[in-house]
């Protein structure tokens, strides 16, 4: 057994035995999940694998930052090109609401054209 480590590379008999004993660890971690019970075993299945992740990063990592939250950009002309077609529509169909239905659509195109325009200059 000696005599095969010599002419073997250090690094690679040092991954066995990393390998070994994660198999090891493993298998009672798995041992301590399967006697908890049914109703127990998915929760500690999870808890055990986010117990790894968090101590497995490496230490000089920085958490990822934060994602600001980018400001919704909401623009009238949009929604009012898919509003005129319904408006048109029901103008046929019930005046009164398809009257109204294309006030607010032309209103609302009317303001993201003027929002289009000030956000560009």
């Amino acid at each position: 057994m000696a005599e095969e480590r010599r002419g073997q590379d250090p690094t690679a008999a040092r991954q066995r035995e990393l390998d070994a004993e994660v198999e090891e660890l493993t298998q009672r971690i798995a041992d301590v999940i399967n006697r908890a019970g049914d109703e127990n075993r998915q929760y500690l299945r999870e808890y055990a694998v986010e117990l790894v992740r968090e101590r497995t990063e490496p230490s000089d990592a920085r958490p990822a930052p934060e994602a600001e939250p980018r400001p919704t950009r909401f623009n009238p002309l949009g929604f009012a090109i898919l509003l005129l077609p319904v408006a048109l529509g029901l103008l046929v169909l019930f005046p009164p609401v398809g009257i109204g239905l294309v006030a607010i659509a032309l209103l609302m195109g009317a303001w993201g054209l003027v929002a289009t325009i000030l956000r560009r200059s």
